[in-house]
């Protein structure tokens, strides 16, 4: 009979009215009655309590199930596990634990296994059992041999060699005088005791795993019969339990006692019964099938992530393998692993090896290990002998473990493709609108994110493609300087600087010819690889050293050498990895790259995936920014595509609402009362998303700003580099490099050319250097001993020449390093990195403009909306114009400056020939007749800055010739010498002082360029017109309105005169000495007509200021010249002509001069030229004052004060003859018109007439008060 069909069971449901009888209704009632009645106090109180205890019994309950869902979880890894456990002992730890013939039949047991489970993906249970029983007898029997081979009758019957073999060692052995005395072999390894103890490990866990499955077996079968018992009367009473049950929930959900077990009793009796019409069975059998399925689920895809990986797994074991165990059996790996990674399908290609690589493997284990025997004699090349074995094969049998999970893999992908195959021929016609699909708002929250998943997908994609060649030019340096320097990683290193070379000379070739190079790449590292590889093998250096004919010595220096396993790996392990960083640019980055970095088809390369990928990213960031600014935009919206402004027009529109609609609004109330907290989260990642991609943006903005300063400044930065590389190395080598920069500054058209020049030379010096270390060269053999001259009369013991060994190489450049090789080339690597780096930047932005289609900026400043015209409109605009245009308009008195800078830091002979040259130029006094000598300034600074390089550079001192102020019949002193710049073994001249000439020279240039940029209309209007101003011509047009830049300006030009006629005093002051007096009177004369004098005509103040200017110059230029008697001479000027010294003030300042005690005293920082410098800044800035518009309203103020004073002073006499006969009113008005003027005029009237408007103001009181007496 069919039981009646009730409703499913909820235990966390209150039972309704309707399911109770009318006396449990009744009390009911009562009860609520009686709870209406109490306080609320307590009723607040009570249903505090209730909650508690709901929360609390749900928390048991919870966790009850997790105690039961993992009680049913180890139950069946139990099951499971226990059979994966047997085949581990079977394998890994049984049979390798010592080799042996009697071992054998487990490790072939477990490679049957393993191999059956990779190519038919399950272990039959017939078979397994077979196994389980085979292996159960065997270990047993295998057990017991063992055991009885240790008594002392059977270890004298049976030799030693036959049980070795078989795996019987004796353990213990037995002295016949003390048989009850047991003594351990000491002889043996830990490997031998731990044998018999894996092996009784195995026959324990096969035996409990059949003691397990015969208890399952005959459990299952009373149940079945229990089950098979059950009448209906009996399934009636379960149904009726259960029905009591439902009703007594709230009885259910206290915490049972420990000692009943009623509650659990009636859900196991429960559980072991099935009704077809009892809804609440299936309802928790399909929980338990959903919960079963997410975890097999779960595992499922986990294990497919890793046989999807497999084929990584396995190419790596298989390199791995053949550089851990070198032999010419793993040869064949490393090979193999090699040709795999190079093609571009090597998942597909390893997926089709993979049957053959699992035979492979298997060959090898077994030879391996029958190799392991202790009886068997080792193979040199092939099989070498190991003292502990269980190590080797545990290893090698973990690489064998991934070629079987690559063979699943194969098998499986093939059979998934046989299904697709048979499965796409069959066609599905489905009747009828198909049903919509209900959409939850947890998938839409989460798989929103395609949107910004796409935009990051692309920005990474981008900037792999971008950046991945850095990674393999990094991976250059990984290979040539890891280790001691051999002439396989210089050829690395040759091949590098050939790239770097190329993409300097001429990109387009570069870029044809860089899959060519990529390519040769890959080959020279297989090629180093297997050489490397191979010359391990014992009979290697023999055969090496007899068909090259080089000795050992030499086959290491060519990097052939046998090495340790860690030491081989290191050696191998980074050639292989940058043998796979290449191929995988070559594979995956080197096609976008080019179409990234192409320079003639932009047009085409905006249709290109790169391109529309990066446009697509940009797209999508500022829709999201727009979309997540506004008030009711958020990443959902973009999610879900949504648009907020079309429900507000709607909404404002005042169209009717249908049913759909306010059912659709109801949905969404809904869902935001169900999701509070998953709404709040949104919010919060939607804020964090716009501060994201507006930090982007800002990262951008500062990305394109700091591209615009390297295009502006990066010729300076690499030139000056390349100067300070060659001064802190004084060699041959890098003179060319100071020939190509001097020539290069001042010739702008020749640089592509000398850069060009630099860098190959560079590659040429860095290949020089790592071929110097290598162990054939030698420096002892070819080093000169020079012969000192005895009669001396100066000390020559620290000179180059008689200190020691003199190495020829040394004066070329070159010198061993002693293991530090990167250090000794960081300058050369540097430098050459700066080189290629800046033509990247000039490329780039050349890039950057075509795919914009925007064109260079006229003139090359920071600030391109700020114009000369800007330049009055405030103290900002003011500073931006000067950032812009300083050097524009003060160059060339910044260059007059760092003319003085270099002869006050030098004091010495090429001093003085740069103060001549600043004489000739200051003699021209005109900036256009300035400019058309300019060239041959440069010129001249560019001439001196070589010639000084070889001066310092000098004779080779391998020739052990000295020079002549060094010989026994000079009387040269040092000091003179090394006034004079002379080169010189004992006091070589000092070459920072090239740095100053280097700095003077970059200034010179960029003059240079602002000379000719200066003529062109567009620079004129942009930067402002920077010709002198003629003050016969000057127009006079005042556009500045009042403001804090119009004070400065008046400060600045009125007073800057009397400032610097300050200046002069306190230069003249500091000091005394003759040359100090001259600046007391020029400033003393300037100070007596310096008001007549700005009233003069602009060429008469020029021509006394220039006077002033030349004074000025002759000072530096004097005391230069006499520096040579206060550093050279000193001594003779000492004891007879000490007035000299103290007239001219003769003190040597600069360091590295020999000191001598003086008896003629003067203080060392009197004799210097810094306030002569000082002044001469200040000089030159009021002479560009005189020359600027500005200071024609100077002039006319103090021609309108002049003119005020002239005009006033009349009327004012006037006044005092007609006071006493002038009444109040009269007084008045006159006194009215003084106010008035005073208003006019301003502070120029008010310094004139103070005096007399107090007096008219005094007398008026006065007279006012007459009257009223």
């Amino acid at each position: 009979m069919r039981p009646e069909t009730r409703p499913p069971l909820n235990l966390f449901i209150t039972p309704t009215l309707q399911d109770l009888d009318l006396d449990q209704q009744q009390d009911l009632d009562q009860q609520q009655d009686l709870d209406q009645q109490q306080d609320p106090d307590q009723q607040q109180d009570l249903m505090f309590e209730d909650e508690e205890g709901v929360g609390r019994n749900r928390i048991l309950v919870e966790l009850e199930l997790l105690v039961c869902k993992t009680r049913q979880t180890v139950g069946n890894m139990m099951t499971t596990g226990g059979k994966v456990l047997l085949t581990a002992l079977l394998g890994s730890q049984v049979s390798i634990m010592f080799p042996s013939l009697s071992s054998l039949l487990y490790l072939l047991c477990f490679q049957a296994l393993c191999t059956w489970w990779a190519w038919s993906g399950q272990v039959p249970p017939l078979l397994f059992r077979c196994m389980s029983v085979m292996s159960l007898l065997y270990s047993s029997s295998h057990f017991l041999l063992f055991y009885c081979y240790q008594l002392p009758s059977l270890q004298e019957a049976w030799p030693p060699t036959t049980p070795l073999v078989l795996g019987l060692v004796s353990v213990v052995s037995v002295d016949c005088a003390a048989p009850w005395r047991l003594q351990v072999n000491p002889e043996l390894s830990w490997f031998h005791f731990s044998s018999p103890l894996m092996l009784l490990l195995l026959y324990h866990t096969v035996a409990g795993l059949w003691r397990n499955q015969v208890r399952v077996t005959s459990q299952h079968t009373c149940s079945d019969a229990l089950v098979s018992d059950l009448t209906a009367e009996g399934r009636r009473e379960l149904w009726r339990t259960a029905g009591d049950r439902d009703v007594k929930t709230p009885d259910l959900l206290q915490t049972p006692l420990p000692g009943s077990g009623q509650m659990l009793l009636s859900a196991d009796t429960l559980e072991t019964c099935v009704f077809e019409a009892d809804g609440w069975e299936e309802e928790e059998e399909d929980i338990e099938e959903r919960t079963g399925e997410e975890a097999v689920g779960g595992a499922s895809v986990a294990f497919s992530f890793v046989l999807r990986q497999s084929y990584i797994c396995a190419l790596t074991s298989m390199m791995a393998w053949s550089i851990t165990y070198v032999s010419w059996l793993t040869c064949v790996l490393l090979l193999w692993s090699c040709v795999l990674w190079m093609m571009r399908e090597r998942r597909r290609y390893t997926l089709m090896s993979s049957p053959w690589l699992v035979a492979y493997g298997n060959l090898l284990v077994v030879l391996q290990y029958v190799y392991s025997f202790p009886s068997v004699q080792e193979v040199p090349g092939l099989f070498p002998r190991k003292d502990d074995p269980c190590r080797e094969l545990a290893s090698k049998l973990l690489c064998l473990l991934t070629f079987w999970l690559l063979l699943r893999q194969s098998l499986t992908e093939k059979k998934d493709r046989q299904t697709d195959n048979q499965l796409s021929h069959i066609t599905v016609h489905l009747e009828g609108k198909t049903p919509k699909e209900e959409v939850l708002y947890e998938e839409v929250l989460l798989g929103g994110g395609g949107v910004q998943m796409e935009a990051l997908v692309a920005v990474v994609t981008r900037m792999f493609i971008k950046y991945w060649i850095y990674v393999c030019g990094t991976m250059f340096f990984f290979v040539s300087f890891e280790g001691k320097i051999v002439l396989y990683k210089v050829i690395y290193m040759v091949m590098f600087l050939c790239c770097v070379a190329l993409y300097q000379l001429n990109y387009e070739r570069w870029r044809a010819l860089l899959r060519g190079f990529w390519v040769a790449v890959v080959v020279y590292s297989m090629l180093v690889l297997i050489l490397v590889y191979t010359f391990q093998f014992p009979s290697s250096p023999s055969t090496w050293s007899y068909y090259t004919g080089l000795s050992t010595h030499r086959l290491e220096d060519v990097g052939l050498e046998k090495f340790s396993v860690p030491v081989l790996f290191t050696k191998i392990f980074i050639p292989a990895a940058f043998l796979l960083v290449c191929i995988v640019h070559l594979h995956y980055f080197h096609e976008p790259f080019l179409q990234l970095t192409d320079l003639k088809t932009v047009v085409d390369t905006h249709n290109s995936t790169i391109t529309s990928l990066h446009l697509t990213c940009l797209s999508l960031t500022c829709l999201c920014i727009c979309r997540l600014v506004h008030s009711e935009g958020s990443l959902m919206d973009l999610s879900v595509g949504g648009a907020p402004q079309v429900h507000l027009e709607e909404e404002k529109g005042g169209g009717p609402v249908d049913g759909e609609e306010i059912w659709m609004k109801e949905e969404e109330e809904e869902e935001e009362a169900d999701y509070p907290l998953l709404l709040s989260w949104r919010l919060v990642v939607d804020r964090l998303s716009v501060l994201f991609l507006r930090l982007l943006l800002s990262l951008q903005r500062m990305q394109r700003l700091l591209w615009w300063l390297l295009e502006l400044h990066i010729n300076k930065i690499v030139s000056s580099y390349i100067i300070w590389v060659c001064v802190k190395e004084v060699c041959v080598f890098n003179l060319l490099f100071v020939l190509c920069v001097g020539g290069a500054l001042p010739c702008r058209a020749w640089r592509p050319l000398l850069s060009g020049v630099c860098t190959v030379w560079t590659c040429v010096v860095t290949v020089c250097k790592m071929l110097y270390q290598l162990n054939v060269v030698q420096p002892i053999r070819y080093s000169v001993n020079c012969t000192m001259p005895s009669n001396s009369s100066i000390d020559l013991s620290h000179s180059v020449l008689y200190s020691g060994p003199v190495d020829p190489a040394q004066w070329v450049g070159l010198r061993k390093t002693d293991g530090k090789l990167l250090d000794y080339l960081r300058y050369n690597l540097v430098m050459l990195a700066l080189l290629a780096f800046e033509v990247t930047v000039y490329r780039r932005q050349e890039l950057y403009r075509l795919r914009r289609n925007k064109v260079p900026p006229p003139t090359r400043t920071l600030f391109h909306d700020i114009t000369r015209r800007h330049l009055d409109d405030g103290v900002i605009d003011c500073v931006k114009y000067f950032l812009n245009y300083y050097f524009y308009m003060f160059g060339l008195e910044t260059c007059f400056l760092l003319a003085v800078n270099v002869i006050g830091q030098r004091m010495d002979l090429f001093a003085v020939g740069h103060a001549f040259g600043l004489i000739t130029v200051l003699s021209h006094r005109s900036r256009k007749r300035i400019a058309s000598v300019w060239p041959r300034y440069c010129y001249f600074l560019s001439g001196v800055l070589c010639f000084q390089y070889l001066l310092c550079i000098g004779f080779p001192p391998a020739t052990c010739a000295d020079y002549p102020w060094r010989r026994l019949s000079s009387t040269v002193d040092s000091n003179v010498v090394k006034w004079l710049f002379l080169p010189d073994h004992l006091t070589p001249p000092n070459p920072l002082f090239l740095l100053y000439d280097f700095l003077l020279l970059l200034g010179a240039s960029l003059q240079l360029q602002v000379f000719e940029e200066e003529l062109q209309p567009v620079v004129q209007v942009l930067a402002g017109d920077n010709s002198e101003l003629d003050g016969d011509d000057a127009q006079i047009y005042d556009p500045i309105r009042r403001s804090y830049l119009d004070m400065m300006k008046v400060i600045i030009f009125s007073y800057m005169f009397w400032f610097v006629l300050t200046i002069i005093f306190i230069t003249g002051t500091t000091r005394i000495s003759i040359f100090c007096m001259g600046y007391l009177v020029a400033c003393f004369y300037f100070l007596l007509v310096g008001g007549d004098l700005l009233l003069k005509p602009l060429h008469s103040i020029l021509l006394y200021w220039d006077c002033l200017i030349g004074y000025n110059v002759f000072v530096i230029t004097m005391k230069n010249v006499l520096s040579i008697l206060a550093c050279g001479f000193i001594k003779s000027l000492v004891l007879n002509h000490c007035w000299l010294i103290q007239l001219f003030s003769l003190a040597c300042t600069i360091k590295g001069y020999t000191r001598r005690t003086l008896s003629c005293e003067l203080p060392s920082d009197e004799a210097g030229i810094i306030w002569d410098g000082v002044c001469f800044c200040f000089l030159l800035l009021q002479r560009r004052v005189f020359r600027s518009h500005y200071f024609l309203y100077v002039v006319l103020d103090l021609q309108n004060t002049q003119l005020l004073a002239s005009r006033s002073r009349p009327k004012l006499w006037r006044m005092e003859r007609v006071w006493s006969s002038s009444s109040s009113e009269e007084i008045s008005g006159t006194f009215r018109w003084v106010q008035h003027l005073t208003l006019h005029y301003g502070d120029l009237s008010s310094s004139l007439t103070t005096a007399q408007i107090s007096l008219i103001k005094f007398r008026l009181h006065s007279r006012n008060s007459v009257e009223l007496k």
